[in-house]
């Protein structure tokens, strides 16, 4: 069977879907990159935000319309989270979701699929781009955020084992990859058979050898907090991109008791601290809620201040929005119209921090990986030590290391030379 597939959402969900690929191509079926050649079309979906859900059902709902005799499976978060959604909208469907997709195969012929969590590391995969791997080292999480939809879709917290993480990074640093992508909801939790996040890294670097690059991804602040002075000490190590998301996503003390985030701002600010006093050259990013239930203009200043102390590198603004099943979707919510503008006086700040944090890195010289291609502006993407993003153009490839001085910032990205 030819299959096409669709992904929306996290760096999760694009590896289950690498994963759905590999899974397929083993059982003998063809994916395929156009959706008119396909016999099947999978649909990998996404929940956290409503715009997001929006635009998927509207999506499910033109397939449906334009492919007819296709066969349609939707997977990801929605089938779990929003499975009377799904069934509304694509009654025909069949249904898998992200904690089942070693079933992928079974699913092309209809039904229903939600089992038990599996590990996802070292399972056969297609992957995207030669020169980056998504590592999911656990799935899931322990804490009961009042606005999260993506815990009913993903269970609780469920850690892979160490060897098959280092097993897979082994095996795909062989074949060429260069930059892992650690990932996971909350990968500040990771801790199979006693061997935690900072151990994990050890292992990994000790392990396999040569030159790669591991990207850690998203951490809750509460569980950094338990882990910190060991993780510090696993960033400082050469394999580590110094590239630290940690979303703080208010700074009110109010709020985030309101948001069971089990951390105060003052918490978030000296996790901060440490680590630019151990690593001056980390980048940070970080995610911040706007119009949360209750939200004050004490509040919402509380966040605004918070960002100009700590000065990230880049921030994630999510104007609030209710989501099923949550707590958060029972309490009063803050007028639209207030939600929006101060939607734009934070972003006016994150923009303003972001291109002043690039700037500083005018003129320098530094090395990076290049490990994208932008076909639309026809230049090459790479990342330093420091993971800030380096345009630059010339006789080079994926994969390639080289040395470049930064000539322009923005508040995205920065440009280079190579030197």
């Amino acid at each position: 069977m030819h299959v096409y597939i669709e992904t929306y959402g996290c760096s999760s969900s694009r590896n289950d879907s690498e994963i759905m690929a590999g899974l397929l191509e083993r059982a003998g079926h063809i994916i395929v990159e156009k959706i008119d050649n396909a016999d099947a079309i999978i649909i990998n979906t996404c929940i956290v935000k409503s715009v997001t859900e929006n635009k998927i059902v509207s999506r499910i709902k033109k397939v449906q319309q334009q492919y007819k005799g296709k066969r349609l499976v939707i997977a990801g978060c929605m089938p779990a989270a929003q499975r009377s959604l799904v069934k509304k909208i694509a009654p025909t469907a069949a249904l898998i979701s992200t904690n089942s997709i070693n079933d992928i195969s079974k699913a092309l012929y209809g039904g229903e699929f939600v089992g038990k969590k599996f590990s996802k590391a070292y399972q056969p995969k297609i992957r995207r781009n030669a020169v980056i791997d998504i590592v999911e080292i656990c799935s899931g999480c322990s804490h009961t955020c009042s606005y999260c939809i993506t815990r009913f879709a993903k269970g609780s917290l469920f850690s892979y084992p160490a060897k098959k993480i280092i097993k897979e990074i082994a095996e795909m640093h062989s074949e060429g990859v260069k930059e892992f992508w650690i990932t996971g909801q909350n990968i500040a939790e990771y801790n199979y058979d006693g061997t935690n996040l900072p151990k994990l890294i050890e292992n990994i670097a000790d392990s396999v050898k040569g030159k790669y690059f591991l990207r850690l991804g998203m951490m809750n602040p509460a569980d950094v907090f338990s882990i910190l002075n060991d993780l510090i000490d696993a960033y400082k190590n050469g394999h580590v991109f110094k590239f630290l998301h940690i979303p703080v996503q208010s700074g009110s003390d109010e709020v985030l008791e309101k948001m069971e985030r089990n951390y105060t701002a003052e918490d978030f600010v000296e996790i901060v601290k440490k680590f630019r006093v151990a690593i001056p050259e980390i980048t940070i990013w970080t995610d911040i809620i706007v119009g949360f239930p209750g939200e004050s203009e004490e509040d919402f200043f509380a966040s605004m201040n918070l960002l100009k102390q700590i000065q990230p590198d880049f921030t994630n603004i999510s104007a609030f929005g209710s989501r099923p099943k949550t707590k958060a979707a029972k309490m009063k919510k803050v007028p639209t119209e207030i939600v929006k503008e101060r939607t734009r006086k934070m972003a006016k700040i994150v923009n303003e921090l972001a291109e002043e944090k690039n700037k500083k890195w005018l003129n320098k010289e530094t090395e990076i990986l290049i490990d994208e291609y932008s076909e639309r502006n026809k230049n090459f993407l790479g990342r330093n030590l420091s993971y800030k993003q380096i345009a630059v153009k010339g006789s080079i490839a994926l994969g390639d290391t080289i040395n470049v001085k930064i000539t322009k910032a923005t508040k995205t990205h920065l440009d280079g030379e190579i030197i």
